[in-house]
C-alpha cells in the first residue's frame, strides 16, 4: 500500500527535478570545425570563456578538425572568448640539458598564432535560439 503511494510521488518529483530533458541552466551543446590554413586541425583543444562575467566556460578536444561540447558541459546564451591550442608535434614535454633537476619540462610550442590562444580576442555569441555550430579558420600564413 505504501509502495503504491510512493511510486507516483517519486515519479512526479523526478519529472519536476529533470524537466522535460532540458538543462536547468539553459546550456546548449556546441560543435563545429577548426581549420588551419584551410586544412582540418589534426589535434588540439578548444575553450570558450565568458566575456561578460556571466555564463559557463566550456570546451573540448579537436580531433581531425572537429569538436563537440555536449550540453552537460555546454554554454549558456552570451558572449565568449575562443581559445584554441594545438601543440607542435615533437616539442615540449621532455626535459633537456637546460632543465634543472626538479623543474617541470618546457611546455610544447604552439602551432597556432597567439591571437588564437594566449592573446585571443576571437569571440562568439551563443544565442538562445541558436545556431549552436561555430566553425573557425585559423590563418597562420600572411596573405
Amino acid at each position: 500500500m505504501l509502495l503504491s503511494r510512493c511510486v507516483p510521488a517519486l515519479s512526479a518529483l523526478a519529472l519536476l527535478c529533470c524537466g522535460c530533458g532540458g538543462d536547468p541552466l539553459g546550456r546548449h551543446a556546441v560543435s563545429g570545425t577548426v581549420k588551419v590554413d584551410g586544412a582540418p586541425l589534426p589535434h588540439g583543444n578548444i575553450g570558450f570563456q565568458p566575456t561578460e562575467g556571466q555564463g559557463t566556460a566550456g570546451g573540448g578536444r579537436v580531433t581531425d578538425g572537429r569538436y563537440s561540447v555536449p550540453r552537460d558541459g555546454g554554454l549558456v546564451a552570451g558572449k565568449y572568448r575562443v581559445v584554441i591550442n594545438a601543440p607542435m608535434p615533437g616539442t615540449g614535454g621532455k626535459a633537456d640539458e637546460t632543465t634543472m633537476p626538479g623543474d617541470p619540462p618546457a611546455p610544447p610550442k604552439e602551432l597556432l598564432p597567439p591571437d588564437w590562444n594566449s592573446s585571443s580576442k576571437q569571440t562568439i555569441e551563443v544565442k538562445k535560439e541558436g545556431p549552436f555550430v561555430f566553425d573557425f579558420d585559423v590563418k597562420t600564413k600572411k596573405q
